[in-house]
């Protein structure tokens, strides 16, 4: 469940490119806020873990690991956590694999912004109604 206020959002890509664009999307949200980002899985981890963030959109593939690690440690840690996964690695293996692991939302990196963009309202509507209703 998203907290009242702001939704605040971890970005996790291997891509420089895509995560400036993500991050410049995100931000450009009323009520959301791009708190961290991160390269790779290691990385991944530790920033999710050191911000807690109320969401995370989460690349698949990524140097020192796979993508589905740092879903697996969010949902551990912090089993409210929003995870919109955003890959290029679109195959039903893939999201099978993703769902099974927790992931809120499975996107297609190349098709899906909107969706993204849609899903990051919705996120910030439901958390300054306070959290009721939080759509997944």
């Amino acid at each position: 469940m998203v907290q009242v206020g702001t939704v605040r959002v971890l970005v996790v890509d291997d891509s420089v490119v895509v995560r400036n664009r993500l991050v410049t999307l995100l931000s450009e949200l009323a009520g959301v806020d791009v708190v961290g980002t991160a390269s790779d899985v290691p990385e991944g981890v530790a920033v999710a873990r050191r911000l807690v963030p109320d969401a995370v959109v989460l690349d698949v593939r990524m140097p020192g690991g796979d993508g589905v690690a740092v879903l697996e440690d969010i949902k551990a840690r912090a089993p409210e956590t929003v995870v919109v996964i955003l890959t290029n690695y679109t195959g039903e293996r893939h999201r099978a694999r993703c769902i099974a692991a927790g992931a809120d939302h499975f996107l297609d990196k190349s098709v899906n912004l909107d969706r993204l963009v849609d899903i990051f309202e919705d996120l910030a509507s439901a958390a300054r109604r306070g959290g009721e209703d939080a759509p997944l």
